[in-house]
């Protein structure tokens, strides 16, 4: 549990979600989107993109038709949907929002696809065909601006959602959710515009080339934007770094993301008189960027296996105006590396809970008798992220 002092007129407070639900919802604070520029920019660009998204289905609805385009997107949908309840079932969800979840598919179905798609794209083609390169035109084309538009969606959700989205694992989540969210999208586009170039019917068109996109390269935006994602969210949610190694993070995480989507997009001359060359290249560039993924996955499982074991993930953080300006928050149990914690397991408090129920009344918790807090082992966490100590001054925005 942390108070990070960002602000005078602040109480920062992060708890475990099973001590925050041990209290009646009438006394305890509600968990909520914190509104600041980076939530409210979240909506403004999600809705704007929006509208242009839906302009895009509309001329769907006129040519090639309301039945083709239906089935497109109604495929996406099923598609976003199996992966979302794949992805919740997993311990790096856990604690995740429904609302938190379905905005993170929305930036990658409207901030993701006009910002990464409709933006620049064209004109970095052109670039590159003007370098004498046309083999990576579709690289930068594509991956260079879908990869920072979908990274763009995964900083603000983070700070958006950062009363649930606290560890750094959680931009791998948030990530994962904004490339499948691009992907159904960008899968539903392919089949309606390529739907009417079937030679037997509109629909049979949709279904085969979902079912393309579906075989080659499956989830390759989720693949992408994940590394992205984990890499924002250690710059972001690691407590340990310092500013360089923050911003090492970032543009490492960009990179791998860029790396896996410009190697698939790739159109080498030695490919043009041989599909298996180009087969086999796209294979090995999908197959080494899922080890890496997977890779991260395992260990973040790990490590909130082990904190969820010391009974400290979930974990929630409640920003709350100050009832009294100026006063400060000291002497509270922490997370690692914060004032009040102590950095041993074993810390004195409700057996089986680590440093619970707290000495004092945290803000907006009443005590409430120690019988009442769930039970967890009493193993804690080496080396556990904590909550960071520099998000911006609520009060600045």
């Amino acid at each position: 549990m942390t108070t990070p002092q960002t602000s005078p007129d602040w109480e920062i407070v992060s708890v475990p979600r099973a001590w925050h639900d041990a209290h009646p919802p009438t006394a305890r604070p509600r968990l909520k989107f914190f509104w600041d520029v980076f939530t409210i920019s979240l909506l403004v660009v999600t809705i704007l993109c929006a509208l242009v998204t839906g302009f895009t289905v509309l001329g769907g609805m006129l040519f090639p038709g309301p039945g083709a385009t239906i089935l497109a997107l109604g495929l996406g949908v099923v598609f976003a949907a199996v992966v979302w309840f794949i992805v919740s079932r997993t311990l790096l969800y856990r604690g995740t929002p429904v609302l938190l979840a379905l905005a993170a598919i929305l930036w990658g179905v409207t901030g993701g696809v006009v910002l990464g798609g409709f933006t620049s794209s064209e004109h970095l083609s052109e670039l590159a065909v003007g370098w004498g390169t046309p083999q990576i035109a579709w690289s930068l084309a594509g991956a260079w601006p879908e990869e920072t538009a979908k990274a763009l969606g995964v900083v603000l959700l983070l700070f958006a959602g950062r009363t649930w989205w606290n560890r750094p694992w959680h931009g791998l989540v948030a990530g994962v959710l904004v490339g499948v969210g691009f992907e159904a999208f960008e899968n539903a586009l392919y089949a309606i515009s390529l739907a009417p170039t079937h030679a037997v019917s509109d629909v049979q068109g949709v279904l085969e080339m979902w079912l393309i996109r579906l075989v080659a390269g499956p989830l390759l935006h989720a693949l992408c934007t994940g590394l992205v994602g984990y890499a924002i969210g250690v710059a972001l949610l690691r407590a340990d770094l310092t500013g360089v190694q923050r911003v090492g993070w970032v543009l490492g995480g960009w990179g791998a993301g860029f790396a896996v989507h410009a190697l698939w997009n790739l159109m080498p001359d030695w490919e043009k008189d041989s599909t298996a060359a180009g087969l086999i290249r796209m294979a090995l560039v999908w197959a080494g960027g899922t080890a890496v993924l997977v890779t991260i996955w395992v260990h973040s499982h790990r490590e909130a296996r082990a904190a969820a074991a010391a009974g400290m993930y979930p974990v929630v953080t409640v920003y709350r105006k100050r009832p009294v300006a100026g006063v400060p928050m000291t002497g509270l149990p922490g997370m690692p590396g914060m004032p009040g914690y102590p950095q041993h397991p074993g810390y004195p408090g409700y057996p089986g809970y680590p440093g619970y129920p707290p000495a004092a009344p945290l803000p907006g918790y009443p005590v409430i008798p120690a019988q009442q807090f769930p039970q967890s082992p009493q193993q804690w966490p080496q080396q556990y992220p904590q909550h960071p100590p520099r998000w911006p001054d609520p009060g600045q925005h």
